[in-house]
């Protein structure tokens, strides 16, 4: 297996809609890039937000579109434009299972350079119905 990292810096927004409720985080953040074979990428960074620390891991292939956040719970959503996507959400009280139901999947990438930008617009559902939208502005250069 060949492996490559490149140090990168993180620009990252999330807006959420939640119950009408609107929530907007900005992150500035030293991250890595992983090449593994020359054609797996992943941009791993940790999100610093009132005192906690989230080590996140995505996935940026055409098709394996994925965002791992291992926090207090560990989520791991992947995204789809032709299909919604199952994932598990484990918590104190036991694992919810969601739904991920992407509207929007926009990436620029120039791997050679280290760069790209990433736009996700996508909702998130449990059996109880949505749970809320939300949409996620990434970018990482050298």
């Amino acid at each position: 297996m060949i492996k490559t990292e490149t140090a990168v810096q993180v620009s990252l927004k999330i807006e959420v809609m939640i119950d009408g409720e609107f929530e907007r985080f900005t992150f500035q953040e030293a991250g890595r890039l992983v090449t593994l074979n020359d054609h797996q990428h992943y941009l791993t960074y940790t999100e610093h937000q009132a005192g906690q620390a989230t080590p996140v891991r995505m996935r940026l292939d055409a098709g394996a579109l994925s965002v791992t956040r291992n926090g207090a719970r560990r989520t791991r959503l992947q995204f789809n434009l032709q299909e919604p996507t199952l994932s598990h959400y484990r918590t104190e009280y036991g694992v919810l299972s969601l739904q991920v139901e992407t509207a929007e999947a926009v990436s620029e990438m120039d791997w050679a350079a280290a760069q790209g930008h990433l736009r996700l617009r996508y909702r998130l559902r449990n059996e109880s119905g949505l749970i809320g939208n939300y949409y996620l502005d990434l970018s990482f250069e050298r």
